[in-house]
């Protein structure tokens, strides 16, 4: 079965106050402004055969990825800017890349690197094959004047770039987005504004996670006003490995 699930926690703007913590005030976490959602599903089609035998090598991962560049440029945007080697990359490292392209693409602060911490509670949701939630862990944190999360999953997609695809270009109605019953459904498109929430954050940093044998994916990504555990990969070093650049 394939499938897609979401999760998000109202963002909260909290005053400390001798020790302790005063919520001041909620806003959604909802996508970014200016950031445009898709008219209609921009369908993956048709695979290769090796996306059956062989779904994380390098055909099926580059067929993903041209599928990928495809649906951007419906979009009218050129194709993503992946260093060399992208598609042997750990699956958790090309989503960095290609969240933070997408979100520099809409001109939004990009996740600063994955952290050991989220990617362990990430692991938890694709365990258990649903949203990752980071919130128990996020609350608990000193210091924080802003912390909020979102959270997808997908499960039985082939390969990490396929889950991805369905995440941000194949979300709304008659997709396997399954928080999308109806055309209406406020989850339509749900993870697409996930992807792009906390437009304007000080801090983001991210955790992922990838199941094999089931297969199953999941992600999270948290606001913060600093920066509360140390990056285990950092968008930097992606930039410094070509992500980004231009080739030839």
């Amino acid at each position: 079965m394939i499938g897609l699930g979401h999760g998000r926690q109202p963002r909260s703007l909290c005053a400390v106050v001798l020790g302790l913590v005063l919520a001041a005030t909620l806003a959604p976490a909802a996508g970014a402004a200016g950031v445009p959602t898709p008219t209609a599903n921009i369908p993956l089609g048709p695979l290769p055969a090796d996306c059956t035998s062989a779904p994380t090598g390098a055909v099926c991962e580059n067929a993903a990825l041209a599928r990928l560049n495809a649906a951007r440029a419906k979009l009218g945007l050129g194709p993503y800017l992946v260093p060399a080697g992208f598609v042997t990359l750990r699956p958790i490292r090309q989503w960095l890349i290609l969240v933070n392209l997408d979100r520099v693409a809409y001109r939004l602060r990009p996740v600063g690197g994955l952290t050991a911490a989220l990617n362990a509670i990430a692991k938890q949701g694709a365990q258990r094959r649903g949203d990752p939630n980071p919130w128990p862990m996020v609350m608990k944190l000193p210091g924080q004047l802003t912390i909020g999360f979102t959270s997808n999953w997908a499960g039985g997609q082939p390969n990490a770039l396929i889950a991805y695809y369905g995440w941000v270009y194949d979300d709304g109605y008659g997709s396997g987005n399954i928080d999308c019953p109806n055309p209406a459904a406020a989850g339509c498109w749900g993870h697409r504004r996930d992807i792009f929430a906390f437009g304007s954050a000080t801090v983001l940093s991210m955790g992922a996670a990838v199941v094999a044998g089931e297969p199953s994916y999941a992600m999270t990504i948290v606001e913060t006003t600093t920066a509360p555990w140390p990056y285990t990969y950092t968008w930097a070093a992606a930039k410094a490995g070509g992500a980004g650049a231009r080739h030839g």
